[in-house]
């Protein structure tokens, strides 16, 4: 699954002052990340938050990711993000422990 496939599906709105940051709009607050995925195919970890009631759910995609917000009332905020802003986002949230600064541009096998 691309960035592309759920831009498309759903209206998602640029987060002011970011590049390649996207949040979904306030109003499908209410959908979860499987009904946004609609998919088997992909894996969905869970992280706790600095937040005591929130949980962080981060899903890996071909191009990018997905980080969602559940709020105690079940609501969620979803962010979709590059490449380089998913890993950025993921460690400045403690998820990894490197700073993608520091990953080489193309990293060999």
């Amino acid at each position: 699954m691309k960035i592309e496939d759920l831009l498309t599906r759903f209206q998602w709105e640029q987060i002011p002052n970011s590049t390649g940051r996207f949040t979904l709009s306030k109003s499908e607050a209410s959908l979860s990340i499987e009904d946004l995925l609609d998919s088997d195919e992909v894996q969905i970890k869970q992280y706790p938050s600095a937040h005591p009631e929130e949980v962080i759910h981060v899903v890996e995609l071909e191009d990018g990711g997905l980080i969602s917000y559940q709020r105690k009332d079940k609501t969620y905020i979803h962010t979709l993000n590059s490449e380089n802003m998913f890993k950025r986002k993921q460690w400045e949230l403690g998820i990894i422990s490197f700073s993608p600064r520091q990953m080489p541009e193309n990293p060999e096998d």
